[in-house]
């Protein structure tokens, strides 16, 4: 079956040219209706045909009939998007081979997630719910005019339902296997008369961990907990003039990542595969006594302003406050030796203000110029727990896998050091240090972007951006309860004197230019190009802090796209495909130093070359479906990993899905959802190494939907149907020691739910 999707562009299921195909409203008719597929991508209401750049779109109704309430899910359904998610603490977000994936407070990501057209800058605050939307947009390729910051490789745009002035709600409620519990709604409508109407919405998500827990002290892992409520109102003082507030509120609340060890069993005799039981645990009163897991909140302020000032001007403005807090406890060993606990505690906070002049006359030439200042400042805090005991004989080859000895059951000769000396020291059970890294950017930005109809058939589109950059990296080390007897200083990190910092200041300019020609009525030819900047990177090592800081040059990126977009078939065909070819200089990655220390570095060039295609058919008035394939040959050209994949990147990926109208009467619908997904081999680091990877697998899903025509509806779903084993991630902390780790992906997760549309 693989072969076959990947030789035969298989069905998909993808957002990228539309797909909502019958509406979820209560209607009888049975018949699937074809949509034209509006987007903003290019700041202005576009047929998602005649834009010229790469972007998929999919909206609330789509993201229903598949079950998708989370990123890592969405993205198995968009060719070149890959989202790894850890927790909601930890994504990693890949666009074409690319990850945007550090948790650190001084370097800027790759990928940008965006609400409503502001940037969710920090990785750490960057998983939002997928509820009560209008729609994602998935723009793929430098988008420096479009989107700016964050932006260097494509961004992901969120945009949320906002209150509308005729009342309507919906209200859904779920259980399922784990222990699951799903509730999620909206209510909209008039507030004072046709000038203010409201709209709140809310969502939450429980579910057991699907990883069992050995260790009676902590939870099954990789449990769900969330909750998310928003409230927002809109005022039209005149039919020229509206504003949107929007306040969101996000709680995570899950039990730990099961990071867990091939090396070592979790208990004699247990099975060590990533899938199966974990012995997992903090100890030595680790922050108080906290357990694994999370706790993170992220809250935000959103107005959005739009004034219509002229028929061919209009004003737009993005004021946004927001900030995230969260700490995650994890077990970075994989087993249940007490040998070391580590966590992450972050914070960010972020102001960002955008005014935009838009000119639209309706003749030929449309665009937009404008401003932004972006203020933000963080902190990632990562205090860590050693048992030094534990850690000499571990580096001393002194634990035999798979079964590993309480600390207690050493030798007495492994529960002592020798310093230079010759002075021999009991080693400590609990030996404490910490370090934190701090960013603080201030940046103003000026653009502007403008298409020229050159002709009846061909349209022309440049863009130009200068950004200039105030930022400061600071770095603080300290050993917590005095050194370590192993080393007499550090065991992890080397301890500042206070709080070391640096400052610089950067600018740079980029650029798109991109070119549309109608073949036909319902045919596009596209082509673009892009330059992609992520900022430079201040920089200093936690385990060698005295060698100060240094500075990463800024990565660089130039895009070249060339694609068709159409409708065949009288329309009732819309296929999408393109090829692509990148050029990185400067690529910044990371590597693992010799304590252990994950450290960014400048790892040379590398190149990324690819073809993406698409299709949406509507084969009659009871069957829709949906095919993708993508293809992406990601590779470093120069450096230390010359010659190799870039992490977390499929060079193969494909999907296919149905939306298929079982019966149809006066009582209502059934509908059918059959949807499988499919991706080639991945490496979980850049070295290539078949240890830290995971084979070609593929998932198949299944939803099934009654939609009654009085507005209610009842659906059963099941997802991993066929019980596929997986990894998400491998590697991890642990691999910095000799031990990497595995994270499991989901089993067989079914439930039903019932919702009430009114």
């Amino acid at each position: 079956m693989k072969p076959v999707l990947l030789a035969s562009t298989s069905l998909i299921l993808i957002g990228a040219l539309t797909m909502p195909a019958a509406a979820q409203d209560g209607s009888t008719d049975g018949e699937l209706r074809q949509t034209t597929v509006t987007v903003t991508v290019q700041k202005r209401a576009e047929n998602l045909r005649d834009v010229p750049v790469a972007v998929s779109a999919i909206d609330e109704t789509l993201m229903d009939d598949l079950g998708l309430d989370e990123f890592s899910e969405l993205a198995r359904y968009v060719p070149g998007f890959e989202v790894q998610e850890q927790s909601p603490n930890n994504p990693g977000f890949v666009i074409r081979g690319i990850t945007s994936d550090s948790g650190e407070a001084n370097i800027e990501p790759r990928i940008a997630i965006f609400q409503d057209g502001v940037s969710l800058s920090r990785s750490r605050g960057s998983i939002v719910e997928l509820f009560d939307l209008e729609r994602v947009e998935v723009a793929k390729g430098p988008q420096p005019t479009l989107f700016g910051r964050g932006a260097l490789i494509g961004g992901v745009n969120v945009i949320q339902a906002k209150p509308e002035f005729e009342f309507s709600g919906q209200a859904t409620a779920g259980v399922g296997n784990y222990d699951e519990r799903y509730l999620d709604g909206h209510v909209t409508g008039p507030l004072l008369g046709d000038k203010v109407a409201f709209r709140l919405a809310g969502r939450l998500r429980e579910r057991d961990g699907y990883v069992e827990s050995l260790n009676p002290a902590e939870e099954d892992f990789n449990s769900q907990d969330m909750k998310a409520v928003r409230a927002s109102l809109a005022f039209e003082p005149s039919a020229d003039l509206r504003f949107d507030l929007i306040a969101n509120y996000q709680e995570d609340t899950p039990s730990g990542t099961s990071f867990k060890s091939k090396a070592f069993d979790p208990l004699p005799g247990r099975s060590s595969d990533p899938w199966e039981p974990a012995n997992l645990n903090t100890f030595g009163d680790f922050l108080g006594g906290k357990k694994l897991g999370l706790d993170r909140e992220v809250r935000s302020v959103t107005l959005l302003g739009n004034w219509q000032i002229s028929d061919a001007l209009s004003l737009s403005s993005i004021t946004d406050w927001r900030d995230f807090d969260s700490l995650e406890v994890f077990d970075p060993d994989g087993f249940g030796l007490d040998l070391l606990i580590f966590a992450e505690d972050a914070k960010g906070e972020q102001l960002s203000q955008e005014l935009r002049l838009n000119y639209d006359n309706g003749g030929r030439v449309r665009g937009f110029v404008g401003a932004s200042y972006f203020d933000e400042e963080g902190e990632q805090g990562v205090p860590l727990t050693f048992d030094e005991r534990s850690v000499q004989a571990l580096l001393g080859g002194l634990i035999p896998a798979p079964d590993a000895p309480p600390a207690s059951a050493f030798p007495a000769i492994n529960l002592t050091a020798f310093l230079t000396d010759g002075t021999i020291i009991p080693l400590k059970p609990i030996h404490n240090e910490k370090f934190t890294n701090y960013g603080d950017t201030q940046a103003a930005e000026v653009f502007a972007d403008g298409t020229v109809d050159v002709t009846d058939r061909l349209q022309l589109t440049a863009g130009l951006r200068y950004t200039t950059e105030d930022k400061t990296s600071g770095l603080n080390v300290q050993l917590l309860n005095g050194p370590s007897a192993v080393t007499g200083a550090g065991l992890f990190v080397q301890p500042t004197n206070g709080t070391i910092s640096r400052s610089e200041t950067f600018d740079d300019l980029t650029w798109r230019a991109a070119a549309k020609y109608e073949l036909t009525d319902t045919v596009n030819l596209f082509a673009n190009y892009a330059r992609g900047r992520r900022p430079e990177v201040i920089t200093a090592s936690a385990s060698a802090p005295a060698a100060g800081f240094a500075v990463l040059d800024a990565e660089i990126v130039d895009a070249y796209e060339a694609g068709l977009k159409g409708a065949f078939l009288g329309g009732d065909l819309n296929l999408d495909a393109s090829v692509f070819y990148y050029d990185y200089t400067n690529f910044q990655s990371t590597r693992i130093t010799d304590e252990g220390l994950i450290e960014p570095i400048n790892a040379g060039d590398a190149t990324a070359e690819g073809f993406e295609a698409q299709a949406n058919w509507f084969v009659n008035d009871m069957l829709n479906l949906v095919a993708s394939y993508g293809y992406n040959k990601a590779r470093f050209e120069t450096g230390s990993f010359d010659g190799n994949k870039l992490r977390l990147s499929p060079d193969h990926k494909a999907a296919v899905s149905a939306r298929i109208i079982l019966a149809d009467g006066g009582f209502g619908e059934l509908v059918l959802v059959p949807s499988y997904t499919w991706q080639s081999d991945v490496y979980f680091d850049n070295t290539e190494r078949e240890a830290i990877s995971q084979d070609a697998y593929g998932l198949m899903n299944l939803n099934v939907q009654l939609n009654l025509e009085n507005g209610f509806g009842i659906e059963a779903y099941a997802t991993n149907l066929l019980g596929e084993d997986y990894i998400i991630d491998a590697g991890n902390t642990g691999d910095g020691f000799g031990i990497p780790t595995f994270i499991a992906g989901q089993p067989i997760f079914y439930g039903a739910r019932i919702r009430k549309s009114f």
